[in-house]
Parts: C-alpha cells; sequence; structure tokens
C-alpha cells in the first residue's frame, strides 16, 4: 500500500493530510485561526495533486490512479466536511443550532462526495452543486471578519451560512467549473494569503 505514495499526485495529497491532522490539532486547543491557516495548505494542495495527475496520467498505472481517487476522496471529507463542522460546534459552544448545521453539513457533503464518486462531472464538464472544497475557504473568510462581528451573533452567522452552503452542495441546478490551469495558482494565492492573514489574526495583531 505505501509505495502508492511514490507517485507525485498522491504524495501531495498525503501531504495535504499531515496539513489537515495538523489543522485539526491545533483547533482542538484553542487555536482556531492557526488551525483554519493551516487547512487551507491543505485545500490549495488539493487542487495541486488533481493537477500533477493529469499531467502525469500517462505515467500513472490504473490502479495507482485508482487508489489516488479514492485517497483523495478522504481528504475531501476531512477538509471540506468534518473540519468545518467541528469549527461550527466549537464557535457555537455546542448549542442546537451548531449540532443541527453540522448534522446537516456532513450529511449533504457525504452526499454530495458520494454522488459525484458515482456520476463525475456533468456533460459540460462542471461540478453539479457547489463542491465541498468552498467549505475551507468560507471559513476562513467568516474568521478574518470575525473581528468586525459582535460575538454574540458570529456563531449564528458561521452556523447559518454552513447550512446554506450544505444545501448548496446536493443541488443539481448549479454547475461550477473545476479549479484547473491558471485557477490553481490563483487559488494557491488565496490560500497563501488568506493563512497569513489568519495567522497575524491569532496572533493578536490587527489586520482591519
Amino acid at each position: 500500500m505505501i509505495p502508492y505514495l511514490l507517485d507525485y499526485a498522491n504524495a501531495i495529497t498525503a501531504l495535504g493530510y499531515l496539513f489537515a491532522v495538523t489543522a485539526l490539532f491545533l483547533t482542538l486547543n484553542e487555536k482556531m485561526e492557526f488551525g483554519v491557516a493551516a487547512m487551507l495548505w491543505t485545500w490549495f494542495l488539493d487542487h495541486w495533486d488533481g493537477h500533477v495527475a493529469r499531467k502525469t496520467s500517462h505515467l500513472r498505472r490504473p490502479e495507482t490512479a485508482d487508489f489516488g481517487k479514492s485517497f483523495d476522496g478522504f481528504a475531501d471529507f476531512f477538509h471540506g466536511i468534518l473540519f468545518p463542522a467541528t469549527i461550527v460546534i466549537l464557535v457555537g459552544n455546542g448549542t442546537l443550532l451548531s449540532l443541527v448545521a453540522s448534522l446537516i453539513l456532513i450529511l449533504a457533503g457525504a452526499i454530495r462526495l458520494s454522488y459525484f464518486e458515482n456520476v463525475g462531472l456533468t456533460a459540460d464538464a462542471k461540478f453539479a452543486g457547489i463542491p465541498v472544497s468552498y467549505d475551507t475557504p468560507l471559513m476562513a473568510v467568516l474568521l478574518l471578519a470575525r473581528p468586525l462581528l459582535p460575538d454574540s451573533i458570529f456563531p449564528a452567522i458561521a452556523a447559518g451560512a454552513f447550512i446554506i452552503l450544505a444545501l448548496l452542495h446536493v443541488t443539481t441546478a448549479i454547475h461550477v467549473p473545476p479549479i484547473r490551469g491558471t485557477g490553481v495558482p490563483i487559488a494557491t494565492g488565496f490560500a497563501i494569503a488568506g493563512s497569513i492573514a489568519l495567522a497575524l489574526l491569532g496572533s493578536g495583531i490587527v489586520i482591519f
């Protein structure tokens, strides 16, 4: 099994897992901004592994590609569903609304990933519904905006935002193009800038 990680794309996915676990560790140790900053690196690496997989498809054996597809899918669940749901519960201090939001998000995310695993892209090479990869950037934006919002309403805003996004995950009325080509370095730039801003915020440095 381990030799599958010698593949370039799978190795990038594995690196993303390391950032994901680090993100969860930091978040559960009351360093939420640093945790989301680390998860942004998992997020942009998730785009790079697909980019590299496409560029090296002629070098990859079918079983390596199949492994990579499943390996990447578990990473999507981790950074796009489980992690945001965890933060919604933490910022909501375990309220009923945070529980409902996390339940809806996890169920919708699981449905979406299962659907994509079996159906794939639409005929026009787009995603049906909003991909779960949009969850981590949304959480980053919400945390960066948190200092501008009253503490009393932020948990409800976070829960409401992810309930809406969860519903958009499972709709087929919206078609979203994959982040490919020039979109990959743009996403990388956003992730790096966002992680720096979150790290500054977590250090107590005012950025607004």
